[in-house]
């Protein structure tokens, strides 16, 4: 098989084995351990967990932007064919924004508020030459900005971060980070701090953009409806390790591992508002005294003494994963 023929085989994002430490006085925090992921080409991942799940933290290091101290190790990472680990910086530089963009969780804090928004859309476009000149930049940055929109595109261009609402500054981090039209965008938290209205018209932008430019798209979020409504698979998250990975609608329905039907417990429900809202109890065990058994045993309802052992990732259907030891004796609880 040709090198390209066995590209067009692999999804477009491959994650095998990644764990990502810090050193912290006393030892050292696993913020992601382990974990095994891949995004084909025009899907949707929904990443879920509670914050400090390793959700963010999982694809920062996949862009290489986890900084000293930190620690990133992989068996594999491949993007789109291509040896991510094997990059020098400038590549992995180039790759950024080009091929992989990525929105952050506040728009008023991820963009720059010393510069007006031509500057920041334009210097995407001439950093990773998809302009020859600013003339042609800007006019990118205009078409992109009517692609998610903005308004008067032509006049506010010209605007501060400040003089947009809240709901315009997420679409002007979306167009900056489409600016290249990237293969894959990670969406972290998009709809932070916005009200349920606003909320809905960023995330049906999302899935108009990846529809229309064909891409694919992360979407990282602690909302499990979010995720039914948007994604096409789910990873779930738990303490630096994904726990339940499946077709979305098939987790939702089926939940097989007990933190996620401890999520989906835990939600309101519209079709029955009688029905009680269970917080799952306990608390996520400390990153740098993880235990060496499963990690939700401690909070798990279900437990058992044989859970008291260490947990991989299995796969107990086609293309549903569940880390845990019960999982085909409890998945119809």
């Amino acid at each position: 098989m040709t090198a390209s023929a066995e590209a067009a085989r692999e999804p477009l994002l491959l994650i095998e084995g990644l764990t990502t430490t810090f050193p912290v006085r006393g030892g050292t925090v696993t913020a992601v351990d382990g974990v095994d992921l891949v995004v084909h080409e025009g899907e949707c991942l929904g990443v879920v967990g509670e914050s400090g799940s390793g959700k963010s933290v999982t694809f920062l290091s996949v862009l290489g932007l986890v900084r000293h101290p930190g620690r990133v190790t992989a068996r594999r990472l491949r993007f789109a064919g291509r040896d991510l680990a094997a990059l020098d910086e400038a590549s992995r530089r180039d790759l950024r924004g080009r091929d992989i963009a990525i929105t952050m969780q506040d728009a008023l804090t991820a963009l720059n508020p010393a510069f007006t928004v031509a500057t920041q859309i334009t210097e995407v476009l001439l950093a990773h030459g998809r302009a020859r000149s600013r003339a042609e930049a800007r006019r990118a940055a205009i078409d992109i900005m009517r692609l998610v929109g903005i308004p008067a595109p032509e006049t506010r261009i010209d605007d501060y971060p400040h003089q947009f609402s809240g709901g315009m500054r997420q679409r002007i981090m979306i167009a900056t980070a489409l600016a290249c039209r990237p293969k894959l965008l990670v969406a972290d938290e998009p709809t932070t701090a916005l009200d349920v209205t606003i909320q809905a018209q960023v995330l049906d932008l999302i899935g108009d953009l990846r529809r229309e430019l064909g891409m694919s798209v992360v979407l990282i979020t602690h909302d499990l409806g979010v995720v039914a409504e948007n994604t096409d698979r789910v990873a779930v998250f738990y303490a630096g390790q994904v726990v339940e990975q499946g077709l979305t609608r098939e987790v939702i329905d089926r939940p097989a591992h007990p933190y996620t039907r401890g999520l989906l417990a835990s939600m309101p429900s519209f079709d029955d508002l009688d029905r009680p809202i269970r917080a799952i109890p306990g608390q996520v065990p400390d990153p740098a005294r993880l235990p060496a058994h499963c990690r939700f045993y401690d909070r798990c309802a279900e437990a058992r003494e044989s859970c008291r052992v260490p947990v991989d990732l299995r796969e107990i259907e086609p293309g549903r994963l569940v880390r845990c030891a019960r999982a085909g004796e409890v998945a119809d609880v």
